[in-house]
């Protein structure tokens, strides 16, 4: 009889054991998305003009959102100033600032200048210059999103804008005791505003009456709007965080 119950506890802890190494949870598969930010379409026929839509207006309340968010409203992130025109990392900042003020519980945390650049699944978020035209031609500026696919928990991101084109700080804005201005530049806190709205995973809206959303998908040379965020950004982070 002894040597029944030991066979038994045995079998019990054994058995146990198991049932705790099968409850581990399986490896998390990663994707990623890619937003292309390209450039206002030119010439006839670019545009299609609704004839009843209503008039363009930040107050248009539309958002994209995928369901891939942070699993903790939390983020890190460095600038590579690389090819950037200067001050480039206080306008960065002043684009994540644009988010974490809005309604939500998103906070930007930035962590100082790096060498890193392009695109890399390596577990830090990375602002950054690139000629990408190879790759994505006409673009002005690239974010990819990498994400646990079965819990849709964002663990890298970076941007990369595109070193081909004309950048400036306070693009279109002309100093009066300047002989010239910043006319024909892309503004960085403008389009990096639009860029920071997809590391959040607000994706690109198309729509006539959205032109005048931070997340409307199209960019434009000495364009500031973006910097600021429209009714349907705002309400689109507060749903996600």
């Amino acid at each position: 009889m002894k040597k029944i119950k030991i066979g038994i506890i045995i079998a019990l802890v054994l058995s146990f054991s198991y049932g705790i190494t099968a409850a581990k949870p399986a490896p998390q598969e990663i994707d990623k998305v890619v937003f292309i930010h390209y450039p206002v379409p030119q010439g006839q026929g670019a545009y299609w003009f609704p004839a009843k839509a209503p008039a363009p207006t930040d107050q248009n309340t539309k958002y994209k959102y995928s369901g891939i968010h942070w699993a903790v409203p939390y983020v890190e992130y460095l600038v590579n100033p690389s090819g950037a025109p200067p001050e480039s990392e206080s306008a960065i900042n002043a684009s994540f600032d644009a988010w974490q003020s809005a309604p939500g519980d998103i906070i930007f945390e930035y962590q100082g200048a790096t060498s890193i650049s392009g695109s890399v699944l390596d577990y830090g978020n990375v602002v950054s210059w690139g000629n990408i035209t190879e790759d994505y031609p006409g673009a002005i500026a690239v974010t990819v999103v990498w994400y646990y696919r079965g819990i849709k928990e964002i663990v890298d991101v970076d941007t990369i804008m595109n070193s081909g084109d004309p950048w400036a700080v306070n693009a279109g804005v002309v100093d009066p005791d300047a002989e010239t201005g910043n006319a024909g530049y892309y503004d960085v806190q403008n389009i990096m505003t639009h860029e920071a709205g997809h590391w959040l995973m607000l994706g690109d809206l198309y729509q006539w009456d959205t032109q005048k959303l931070t997340m409307y998908g199209y960019g434009a040379l000495d364009e500031l709007r973006k910097r600021t965020l429209g009714a349907g950004d705002k309400l689109g982070i507060d749903r996600i965080y």
